[in-house]
């Protein structure tokens, strides 16, 4: 990876970490979206911040994120989102921690106190 292409995929990253903080998308999907950066930027940022990948980890395949709950029926998806948010909330104050260090790291602009 060039250094430009890291400090493109750092500002996707910081981006990715404020859109989960503000809580502008879901707590599965962003942590997915941050993960999936993290794979992109390599392997010593992935240890750097398992924390993303631990908790996606802990949501059983068998309930939809994202787009594939617009394919589901509403009876099972909404059982399925039940679960969903019981497991998000067991995880919520440490992934939105583990934005703010992001934010704080990666982003010189913005402080997150």
């Amino acid at each position: 990876m060039t250094p430009e292409q890291e400090i493109s995929r750092r500002k996707k990253l910081v981006s990715a970490a404020k859109a989960l903080l503000t809580l502008q998308v879901g707590l599965a999907v962003g942590a997915s979206r941050i993960e999936n950066i993290l794979l992109w930027l390599g392997e010593s940022y992935q240890r750097e911040h398992p924390f993303f990948a631990f908790f996606i980890a802990n949501i059983p395949p068998d309930i939809p994120l994202g787009g594939a709950r617009l394919l589901w029926s509403s009876g099972p998806m909404l059982d399925s989102d039940d679960r969903l948010a019981r497991i998000e909330a067991k995880f919520r104050r440490s992934l939105l921690g583990e934005c703010v260090k992001i934010i704080d790291k990666y982003d010189s602009t913005s402080r997150v106190e």
